[in-house]
């Protein structure tokens, strides 16, 4: 039987904090989030996008989550086709509840764990399949482990997860990525010995740019953590805590779409309407400029004046050619002397 999509895949994100009325206002500037009640009176926030679609949630921290050492937090839940029997196979290789499974009207069924390096996170089946708004607006999960590999195997045997090939980060860190087959959704490492750090899941939301959104939280009351820096595949990230000292990271790729805008390659074709514009040139040999040729006649005309004259000097001419027959015919007319 086919796993459903969203199995293995983060479906959902929730903010547990002190103070969530405060820290709404500040997520919703920094990524331009709006945030409503879930329902009329009810104590869960619903973060969404302009057009209304959920991308994650907000809620106060439980006095009894906190009794078991829970600390606010960014929460990521992965999805699950059969959220019970995923609970029993993590127990099975050594995680523990921090939350049983349980239903939700309308939402689905949920159940929150610790894994065995001591991280949290939530398996739930949603009600519904799930639209990609959540992946869109938290693109990348990232896991800090006391020892990465067995952290892999865990979730590898409860989602499936195909890790590709370590890649050395320089100064003694491994960093592993891992999906389902497909692109990336995420990546761990192992905590450096001596690192007071505790295991975690750090969900790293999307903005058009990392640095300014780190400039923005900090100026709003956060604290930079890490970063802004790059990291291999072209993006940039930088890690923060919140107000309340919640920590998340942001992730940002480069603007692949402005760099076909700024070469304008599909704008090209533009000059061709001056080609087409060429017929203009075809006024050139304006055919109102030939009347120029009809100049000439007056030319013509002078040869005809100088054919006149010529005419003229014949006809004088004329004369002196008669007087010269005259004077022949006047010698033929002379009787001859008689000698």
């Amino acid at each position: 039987m086919a796993q459903p999509s969203f199995h293995g895949r983060f479906v959902w994100h929730e903010l547990l904090c002190n103070d969530p009325e405060n820290l709404t206002g500040f997520y919703s500037r920094l990524f331009s989030w709006r945030a409503q009640p879930m329902s009329p009176g009810s104590p869960y926030t619903i973060f969404s996008a302009g057009d209304g679609v959920p991308l994650a949630g907000a809620m106060r921290l439980s006095d009894e989550a906190r009794a078991m050492g829970a600390k606010a937090q960014w929460l990521g839940y992965i999805g699950s086709n059969d959220v019970d029997a995923t609970v029993a196979k993590a127990l099975g290789l050594g995680a523990w509840i921090l939350k049983p499974a349980e239903d939700i009207a309308t939402v689905g069924r949920a159940a929150v764990l610790i894994d065995p390096q001591g991280a949290r996170f939530g398996v739930y089946r949603p009600a519904r399949e799930p639209g990609g708004a959540n992946a869109a607006a938290f693109d990348w999960n990232e896991l800090a482990a006391r020892d990465r590999e067995s952290a892999l195997g865990f979730y590898r045997q409860l989602f499936g997860w195909v890790a590709k090939p370590p890649m050395d980060m320089g100064g003694g860190m491994t960093y592993q990525t891992f999906g389902l087959g497909g692109p990336d959704i995420g990546g761990m490492y192992a905590i450096q010995a001596g690192n007071p750090m505790s295991p975690a899941w750090l969900p790293y939301m999307h903005h058009a740019s990392a640095d300014q959104a780190g400039a923005a939280a900090v100026a709003a009351g956060g604290k930079l953590s890490n970063g802004p820096m790059d990291v291999p595949g072209g993006g940039r990230i930088v890690q923060l805590l919140d107000p309340q000292g919640v920590m998340f990271a942001v992730h940002s790729m480069p603007a692949v779409a402005a760099k076909p805008a700024a070469a304008k390659p599909a704008a090209m074709p533009k000059p061709a309407p001056k080609a087409a514009a060429k017929p203009k040139a075809k006024a050139k040999p304006k055919p109102k400029a030939r009347p120029k040729p009809k100049a000439k006649p007056k030319a013509k005309a002078k040869p005809k004046a100088k054919s006149r004259t010529k005419t003229k000097a014949k006809a004088r001419a004329k004369p002196k050619a008669k007087a010269k027959k005259a004077k022949k015919t006047a010698r033929r007319r002379r009787p001859a002397r008689k000698k």
